[in-house]
């Protein structure tokens, strides 16, 4: 014989929801705004100040940055041919046997090459 019990309308509680209900009223509300409109107009006035101040310091910063870079000359070293470095299984989808994809200095010799 099969025995049908009746079912509650009423569900278990989890654990989480019988904390937060003993909580007092309010308690785990979350407030995001945190003060007054007198202190939201003064914290925006505080950064528009700041990012007029900080904006032109970054420029300049960058400006310095930018000349001193530029100002003195790099040595550009000749590439060592190491074994290892050119290891090529099949050819590149570019068509050429040796080439990087950018280096239009050994596709322009390539091509020279095959031309003459």
């Amino acid at each position: 014989r099969h025995v049908v019990r009746e079912h509650h309308s009423v569900r278990p509680m989890s654990a989480i929801t019988r904390l937060v209900s003993r909580l007092p009223k309010g308690a785990h509300a979350r407030f995001m705004s945190g003060g007054s409109h007198a202190e939201h107009v003064e914290v925006m006035e505080k950064w528009r100040v700041i990012t007029y101040v900080g904006l032109p310091v970054v420029a300049a910063f960058g400006t310095f940055v930018m000349y001193r870079h530029f100002a003195h000359h790099h040595e550009h070293h000749d590439k060592i041919a190491y074994p290892h470095l050119k290891i090529r299984s099949k050819p590149f989808p570019w068509g050429s046997k040796d080439c990087d994809l950018f280096d239009f200095a050994c596709k322009k010799a390539a091509y020279e090459e095959a031309n003459a």
